[in-house]
């Protein structure tokens, strides 16, 4: 969806409502800085969710496996 609306954006400061004022389209500083910016964000979120996220440890999982398991009558 990203990409959908760079590529609307980009092809409408490409080919412009006049013949004579086509021409490539470059992009400037803050574009670059913009798309670090969203890479950026996304991963500090995602690394931030890494980090809240509680994680079950290894040792919590083998003291319960043995709690959990059906004792045959």
């Amino acid at each position: 969806m990203w990409l959908e609306r760079f590529v609307i954006v980009v092809v409408s400061l490409h080919r412009d409502f006049l013949n004579s004022s086509w021409g490539m389209y470059y992009p400037t500083r803050w574009d670059w800085m913009t798309y670090i910016g969203t890479i950026g964000m996304f991963l500090a979120l995602m690394f931030l969710f890494l980090r809240i996220l509680p994680a079950i440890s290894i040792f919590e999982m083998r003291t319960l496996l043995p709690e959990a398991e059906v004792k045959p009558e």
